[in-house]
């Protein structure tokens, strides 16, 4: 099964490297076209690039025919996909490229991060814990970053100060937003390991099955919200108006309906490890706690309380990182 999964990851992977090479070089102009950006006045440099990132995708596909025999081709691919947004937050520091190019970087690395890092960690015994303690790691990260924006953030209640904070350090608010990126996905690959466990326990397919399908749903409407932070909110000569309209959506994509969603399915996963026997006490009543304050924080994103949004998001962080934490123990002493 897991084999099968792979096969199907690496190659997507390759379909998309070698479309996305051959696009650029046919057309080594369209990506400047598409981003309003100055010509180049060497497009074979583009094209060259194009080239590299298709022989990506011929290396994917050898790991899709042979997944037993892929991981040298799966770090390499892996190192240029996180070398990749480094880059190109660099690039964004700069003034080289605007942020609008953010999609780019999402599809060509950013979403094949935890895919490649769980088919590389499948023969380590402690593959649950890491998993567990990176997405800690990342969230804890990701809460500083936090800090660091919040005057570009509902903490700061001028919607017009908002915009001008973030104008001023829009590289600095993208790396950030990177960073929350990151935790969504992980918080996905928690809800799969944790259900792994779940499994050997003896729960039902099905219910392990909703909970990370309907993590996966808040996945995507948070991926979308975060694309909104990035892209939108750092446009050039981007109006009050249209600034205002932009937070507010990203409000309701994110705190509101991807948090919403996160937090059912984190209940859904919670009654099935008390069902198990694998959380229960403490542990699970500073999970059920989390939920419930993460369910808060979305009621306060609906009706756009943005004091309360905050309230509530610091509050959720503060019980999801000892919590997982906790969790991540009771995978490593059952691996």
């Amino acid at each position: 099964m897991a084999c099968r999964t792979y096969r199907i990851i690496f190659a997507v992977a390759a379909a998309y490297n070698l479309t996305f090479g051959f696009w650029a070089i046919v057309f080594p102009h369209a990506f400047f076209r598409q981003f309003h950006l100055a010509q180049p006045r060497y497009p074979s440099i583009w094209a060259c690039l194009g080239m590299v990132v298709g022989l990506y995708g011929f290396a994917y596909a050898y790991a899709a025919w042979k997944p037993d025999r892929g991981a040298v081709m799966i770090w390499i691919g892996l190192a240029g996909k996180v070398l990749g947004p480094a880059g190109w937050l660099v690039s964004v520091g700069r003034g080289e490229l605007p942020a609008q190019t953010f999609p780019v970087i999402l599809f060509n690395d950013l979403i094949w991060w935890f895919p490649f890092a769980f088919y590389l960690l499948k023969a380590i015994p402690q593959r649950r814990s890491i998993v567990t303690w990176v997405c800690v790691v990342i969230h804890l990260g990701a809460c500083v970053g936090l800090l660091v924006v919040s005057g570009g953030t509902e903490a700061e209640p001028d919607m017009n100060k908002r915009m001008q904070w973030v104008s001023q350090w829009k590289s600095i608010w993208a790396a950030v937003w990177v960073i929350w990126i990151l935790a969504s996905m992980s918080l996905l690959a928690f809800c799969v390991v944790w259900s792994e466990r779940l499994r050997e326990l003896g729960a039902s397919w099905s219910s392990l099955l909703m909970g990370c399908s309907i993590c996966g749903t808040g996945l995507l409407c948070d991926l979308s919200g975060e694309f909104v932070n990035i892209v939108f909110l750092t446009m050039p000569g981007v109006s009050s108006d249209d600034f205002t309209h932009h937070a507010r959506l990203y409000g309701i994509l994110g705190p509101g309906i991807a948090n919403g969603l996160y937090c059912i399915a984190g209940l859904v996963l919670s009654c099935v490890s008390w069902r198990v026997e694998f959380l229960r006490g403490p542990v699970a009543m500073l999970g059920f706690a989390m939920w419930l304050v993460g369910l808060a924080l979305t009621v306060a994103a609906v009706i756009d309380h943005r004091t309360a949004m905050v309230v509530t998001g610091g509050g959720v962080m503060i019980l999801f990182i000892p919590w997982a934490t906790l969790v991540g123990l009771r995978l490593h002493c059952k691996e």
